[in-house]
């Protein structure tokens, strides 16, 4: 089994859509290809099974994230994997790989606390520094979100929105600019399978509005670019990915992820 090692960090991070929760295999890179110095356990026969439980500090809109991941090699070509952090997101999953000569192929199934993921992911190498990837993933989601008003001292209303299912794509490169520094970027595109649904209801007053201010009730996409620093001093990975929309507000994101 031949991992090509790529030592960076993806991160579709939350807060700026209704697919906060869009998760991809390529969130997941450095946990696919571990970076050298990671701790790991020999197979039987032939190449080691890799093992990592980690956790990330990761600075968003000025607020510490933090979060636990892991993921098990079981046998040759599978692996199990998750995580849970500080805002209550988790997600469990299996994944299932391939390999040629030319390229490293993922299959992965998750489900998390907004609904369920299929998606598949490849990396390409052309070169011992540089490796292109590919990853496309659905989205199903089954969570909706609810806030209650009053209008006044009489009324009581609810205000909701569930959001669409999703297509996400992503390509991407990776290059190994030093033996601790990789640089990687990658294109997004984030597409509406069907329109979302808002609603207001102010049952008193016999209000019961779908589409509520049009709120994501049309099909819509939207692309965005990532650009990730990692380096590594001894088990620690400081990351810094820079995240550009070309519609809407830039955001960037520090993390440092610790493996034993």
């Amino acid at each position: 089994m031949n991992k090509f090692f790529i030592f960076a960090v993806y991160g579709l991070a939350g807060g700026f859509s209704a697919n906060i929760y869009a998760t991809s295999i390529a969130n997941d890179i450095e946990l696919i290809f571990p970076p050298k110095g990671i701790v790991i356990e020999q197979g039987v026969e032939g190449d080691p099974l890799y093992k990592s439980v980690g956790v990330d500090v990761k600075i968003q809109d000025g607020e510490a994230v933090y979060t636990l991941n892991a993921s098990f090699d079981l046998g040759e070509t599978w692996r199990v994997f998750g995580e849970y952090d500080s805002n209550e997101f988790w997600e469990v999953g299996v994944g299932k790989s391939f390999y040629t000569s030319l390229m490293f192929t993922e299959v992965t199934a998750k489900a998390n606390s907004a609904g369920y993921s299929a998606g598949v992911f490849a990396g390409i190498p052309v070169s011992e520094t540089v490796i292109l990837m590919a990853d496309t993933n659905y989205n199903w989601y089954t969570d909706e979100f609810r806030l209650g008003f009053e209008l006044g001292d009489d009324y009581q209303g609810e205000l909701g929105f569930t959001p669409s299912d999703t297509i996400d794509i992503m390509l991407g490169v990776s290059w190994s600019a030093h033996q601790r520094l990789n640089v990687s970027y990658s294109y997004n595109h984030v597409y509406d399978t069907r329109g979302g649904n808002s609603w207001v209801t102010l049952p008193e007053l016999g209000i019961h509005k779908q589409c509520f201010l049009d709120i994501n009730c049309n099909k819509g996409n939207f692309n965005y670019h990532d650009i990730t620093f990692t380096t590594q001093v001894w088990k620690f990975s400081p990351y810094f990915t820079y995240t550009y929309f070309s519609d809407r507000e830039n955001f960037y994101e520090f993390g440092l992820s610790f493996k034993w």
